[in-house]
Formats: C-alpha cells, sequence, structure tokens
C-alpha cells in the first residue's frame, strides 16, 4: 500500500513537467521557418562622379537589392575590386580610390555582382564615371531638327512644314520590373569525388543554368534547375521569386 502511494505522489509530482516539455516542442515545431531559397536581385546602381579620374581621387558606388548578400564592383581598367559592406538592409557601399597604375576611361564598364549561395545578378551601372557625361545622345538630334525646320519655314518661296498628324495614338511605355529576356541556357556539371566518374554519376551531376536578363535595370539573374527547363535562347519571360515563365502579353 505504501509503494502505490509513493508512486501516485510521483506521477503527479511529474506531470507538469512532461506538459510543459511537450507544449515546448509544440511551440518550437510551429515556430520553425520552412525553407525557402532566396534569389539575389539587383535594385539600383550609383556612383558619386568626380570631377576628374586623376590620380587619388575617390569613386564612391552604391549598390541597392537583396539583404545579407556578397556585392563586388569591378571596373574596366582597374587594378583590384571593390568589396561592398551592407551599411544598411539591403543597401552596400564601397570606395575605389585612383591609383597610378589604373588605366580606366570615364565611360570604362562598371559591373556589380550580387552573390547569395548558388545563385547570382549583374548589373552594369549606366552613368559615367566623371561629371558632365552620361547625357542623353538623343537631345542634340531633337534640337537640330527644330532649327532645321525654323530654316525651312524661313526660306522665301518654302512651302510651310505639313501640320503634325494627330490620328495616331501615343504609344504608351511599358514597365515591367519583372520582364526579363534569356540570353543563354547552359550545362553545368558539379565536381564529383572520384578522379573517373561514372557515367550515371555525370549525369546526376549535371544541372541547367538559364541566363536572363531584366528590361528596366539590365540587372542578370542566374536560375538553375536539375532537368532541362524548355526555355532558349531569345525567348521573353518573367520572373517570380526565382521562378520562370513566359511572357504571354
Amino acid at each position: 500500500m505504501k509503494k502505490r502511494i509513493l508512486m501516485c505522489s510521483l506521477v503527479a509530482a511529474l506531470a507538469p513537467a512532461g506538459m510543459l516539455l511537450a507544449t515546448s516542442s509544440t511551440a518550437l515545431a510551429q515556430a520553425a521557418p520552412q525553407g525557402r531559397t532566396v534569389t539575389p536581385a539587383i535594385e539600383g546602381f550609383h556612383v558619386e562622379k568626380v570631377p576628374g579620374l586623376e590620380q587619388g581621387a575617390a569613386l564612391h558606388f552604391h549598390v541597392y537589392g537583396t539583404q545579407n548578400a556578397l556585392v563586388n564592383v569591378s571596373i574596366d581598367g582597374a587594378t583590384r575590386g571593390v568589396q561592398m559592406q551592407e551599411t544598411d538592409p539591403g543597401r552596400y557601399s564601397g570606395s575605389y580610390v585612383i591609383g597610378n597604375h589604373d588605366r580606366f576611361q570615364p565611360d570604362s564598364r562598371v559591373t556589380a555582382e550580387m552573390r547569395l549561395g548558388s545563385q547570382i545578378a549583374t548589373t552594369v551601372l549606366r552613368d559615367g564615371l566623371v561629371s558632365g557625361t552620361g547625357a542623353p545622345a538623343q537631345e542634340p538630334v531633337r534640337q537640330l531638327a527644330s532649327k532645321d525646320a525654323r530654316v525651312v519655314a524661313a526660306a522665301p518661296g518654302a512651302a510651310p512644314p505639313p501640320p503634325p498628324r494627330t490620328t495616331e495614338r501615343p504609344r504608351v511605355a511599358r514597365y515591367c520590373t519583372s520582364c526579363a529576356v534569356v540570353e543563354k541556357v547552359e550545362i553545368v556539371r558539379e565536381a564529383t569525388g572520384s578522379a573517373r566518374p561514372l557515367a550515371s554519376d555525370v549525369q546526376a551531376a549535371q544541372r541547367y543554368r538559364v541566363t536572363v536578363r531584366f528590361d528596366t535595370t539590365e540587372a542578370t539573374q542566374a536560375i538553375e534547375y536539375d532537368n532541362h527547363p524548355g526555355y532558349r535562347q531569345g525567348d521573353r519571360v518573367r520572373v517570380n521569386d526565382g521562378v520562370l515563365s513566359l511572357d504571354k502579353e
């Protein structure tokens, strides 16, 4: 009888602890986030321009996009690259001081690369590096055309210019941040452990990489597939959360 009473007392004492452990395990299971692959995306690329590219001048670059990524900037003709630092969530900054051995021009190609895991996104700087560069090239053409029209109208005996056509509907520019075009589809093979892998091992390590270029930012993004995705170079696509789909508009 005393043993039964002792066993009942132990069960009653340990019951709250068991309930607490069960409740904690359930809460942890519910709080664990589901795994999701984050695709890098560059939303902006900016440079603080300098008056000239003389030795000692500092170029300050800023890249905006996905958080917690590795970002580098490279300049054609430069002796080194720029390792960008994430100063704010999704904002990366870095500087390049021009050295004596650098040989780049005001319109040298500047590329930003954002890496997150095995995914890579790149974009090219549209503006120049020197103040006063990067103006639209078509503006002088429009000004010359308007001057020529005034000269023809003022010439003696010249026929008046025809009235502007009003029947055509103005074109509406299409702004689509997810629209892109397939630049290339390539086969990538992962390294295997053996020096001479079997044919089955090579087939298993083979993947497909589709590289697309966005319409609005000129940035590129590489997406990998285990099987052939069915896209070809030149296809118009949309990119949503790292998933490609044909653009039917």
